[in-house]
């Protein structure tokens, strides 16, 4: 019962804004756009300029810890300035909970592409995306800072540009973790080092070269390297990202290898196109 308590009133004191609210004075909220383990997020019109923004919200019932991570998102996502990553506008308060705003970036996720709209990649295109993504990856790197989750939700296309979205859980290279790792998987992705960026994007690599794979009626379930019909250079590259093989030492490391296997893929579709 006292488990069933506290569950209600952590519910109750998390609730959402409700929507019209004007918070700070600025910002009127448009909708609620979700919320994760240690914020709320809303969809907001500034009223000054009638532009739409994120604003993001600690939750209450996660205290101090909430606040720090807010305090954190900010301080990261104001010091980065690149035309991936949503830009930065302020932090306030609102009864006496810290808020951020950050741009609005309007597009589909990698997720709804694939998982709404179907929409297949190649291995060449999918080879191409990751190479836009790592743009911006690299930048933040090169800025001792590592995103921690870099994730099909999290990357967005507009207009054939790739936005890298919510810093939530990024951190500076080296830093000590926050907790303890609950298992393998979980330390290889939250990690603050360069490598668990390059883990999860050989997972996002994997989810667009699946979406051109046709599962057939009777087949037995297999490793990703039996399913998928990609070159040998693409197999070798993922299986360095997941860490099945020695990792890649340095974002530009593998920076050097993708675009040297793209150049490859690139010159035999070429070939190829010049036959038919």
């Amino acid at each position: 019962m006292l488990n069933y308590l506290k569950g209600i009133r952590q519910a109750w004191i998390d609730y959402p804004e409700p929507e019209g609210r004007l918070l700070a004075g600025t910002y009127e909220i448009v909708r609620s756009l979700g919320s994760g383990s240690y914020g709320l997020a809303y969809r907001c019109r500034d009223i000054r300029t009638g532009e739409h923004v994120v604003v993001k919200q600690s939750k209450p019932s996660k205290g101090p810890l909430a606040e720090r991570l807010l305090e954190r998102e900010a301080e990261l996502l104001s010091g980065l300035k690149h035309p991936g990553i949503p830009g930065f506008r302020g932090s306030f308060r609102h009864r006496n909970r810290l808020c951020i705003a950050i741009d609005l970036i309007e597009g589909h996720t990698i997720e709804d592409l694939l998982f709404e709209q179907e929409r297949p990649f190649s291995e060449l295109e999918s080879l191409r995306w990751i190479a836009k993504l790592m743009e911006i990856v690299s930048y933040v790197h090169a800025r001792g800072i590592v995103h921690l989750d870099v994730r099909i939700p999290n990357v967005i296309l507009r207009e054939e540009r790739l936005y890298l979205i919510d810093f939530g859980l990024a951190k500076r290279i080296g830093e000590e973790a926050a907790e303890p790792y609950t298992d393998e998987e979980h330390r290889k992705r939250r990690t603050p080092e360069v490598q668990s960026d390059l883990y999860a994007l050989g997972h996002l690599l994997l989810f667009l070269l699946y979406s051109s794979y046709q599962e057939r009626p009777g087949q037995p379930p297999a490793d990703w390297q039996e399913e998928l019909a990609v070159s040998g250079d693409v197999k070798h590259m993922i299986r360095r990202l997941l860490q099945v093989e020695p990792p890649y030492a340095d974002t530009e490391t593998f920076r050097l290898e993708m675009d040297n296997t793209l150049q490859r893929l690139q010159n035999a579709a070429d070939a190829n196109q010049e036959l038919e």
